[in-house]
């Protein structure tokens, strides 16, 4: 017994000898010391408008970095049930970006600046240059389409990470054959042309009816070039409508009033699906009253583009395009590459595809008489009941 607690001594001294000389704590972890200025990675923030996919991916970028030391654990708790996702309110986004930048640790290799959140929905656009060139910023995530193609053709300072465009090479934000040091954009082409398959494979449609806005823009992030090439091999019919996009808060109800004369029109033609794009609709309080006044009524199905958020508003099927923590750790692990292992910044990975997930109203699929097979009812991963 007293040669164990000899030995049990002579080791503990050992190892604290070896822990001061080596610089490390007794609990056996390195103590970082903090990093030169020159070394600290600032993070901005862009976003087109506020949608629960951007947030979600934020949210999951803070927690990547909070198990890597940059931001506190006390964030975790505040957020350990949250799912944007599925509910996201107004200022849910500016204030996670707010509760991100309060928890900054200190003498951290990642920091998030308060100052760098912009919102595009919310700005003119004389406004616009305060999202590039800062002096403050290092890397900037530049949520949806518009954000990346406004950084894409004006950063030329810093560096930005564009997640979730529609298609960021038609967009121009980034060429994959001629990458440059400014611009990053996760990259996953067949996204929309598998939700697109999916949803041909469940909801068997001929006709299939899209309203977007008439622009080079809405072209692109309402992945019009995916449905045409996917007309051509399926052989469905694709039946267009063109609405203005609103232009301010004020603007709402004539896009609303627009968006129903758009779908009584498509209804009048025939189709037998609905396809909601990306677009400016608030799903919580006005897709199930778009949806009520012609498209139901008429049994017509609805395939929702913008992952499972317009479900929750009773669009019937959806596929989702993208997987937030997915998403997350792949951008994190390049920004580790580029800062901890010195990749150049134009040798990054952008290739990014997630894995899809199925999803259906079985309220609205009960309204339109609509049902799965039981074969295909078992590779639903979320049902959604409408409560209006």
């Amino acid at each position: 017994m007293i040669r164990k607690k000899t030995l049990s001594k002579a080791l503990c001294c050992l190892l604290l000898s070896l822990s001061v000389f080596c610089g490390f704590s007794l609990e056996g972890r390195a103590e970082s010391a903090p990093k030169k200025e020159e070394d600290v990675i600032y993070f901005g923030y862009a976003q087109v408008k506020d949608y629960g996919s951007f947030a979600q991916v934020l949210l999951d970028i803070a927690r990547n970095l909070v198990e890597e030391g940059s931001i506190q654990e006390s964030f975790l708790a505040k957020y350990e049930n949250a799912d944007f996702e599925a509910d996201l309110k107004d200022g849910d986004t500016r204030k996670l970006w707010n509760d991100i930048c309060d928890a900054n640790v200190e003498g951290a290799r990642y920091r998030f600046r308060r100052e760098a959140f912009f919102d595009m929905n919310e700005m003119e656009e004389a406004d616009y240059p305060e999202m590039a060139n800062r002096d403050d910023v290092d890397i900037t995530f530049a949520m949806g389409t518009a954000p990346g193609v406004y950084l894409a053709e004006n950063e030329k300072k810093n560096r930005f990470m564009c997640i979730y465009a529609a298609d960021p090479v038609a967009s121009g934000i980034v060429d994959p054959h001629n990458r440059n040091d400014h611009a990053f954009a996760t990259l996953d082409l067949t996204s929309y042309g598998r939700q697109l398959d999916v949803g041909y494979r469940f909801l068997h449609f001929k006709k299939l009816g899209v309203v977007y806005e008439d622009s080079e823009d809405a072209y692109a992030y309402s992945a019009i070039s995916f449905v045409e090439e996917k007309s051509r091999e399926h052989g469905f019919e694709v039946v267009y409508e063109h609405v203005k996009e609103p232009v301010s808060d004020d603007d709402y109800e004539r896009y609303y009033k627009e968006l129903k004369e758009a779908y009584r029109k498509l209804a009048d033609a025939g189709i037998d699906c609905l396809y909601v794009t990306i677009c400016s609709i608030d799903y919580d309080s006005r897709m199930q009253e778009l949806l009520d006044d012609c498209i139901i009524p008429a049994g017509i199905k609805t395939l929702a583009q913008d992952d499972f958020a317009p479900l929750a508003g009773g669009a019937l099927f959806g596929v989702t395009l993208s997987d937030a923590g997915e998403t997350a750790d792949h951008v994190v692990r390049q920004i580790k590459n580029f800062a901890e292992e010195g990749t150049p910044f134009r040798e990054l990975d952008m290739v990014c595809e997630a894995t899809p997930k199925i999803g259906i109203n079985v309220t609205t699929a009960d309204r339109i008489g609509f049902a799965l097979s039981f074969e295909d009812l078992q590779m639903v991963d979320k049902v959604f009941r409408s409560g209006k």
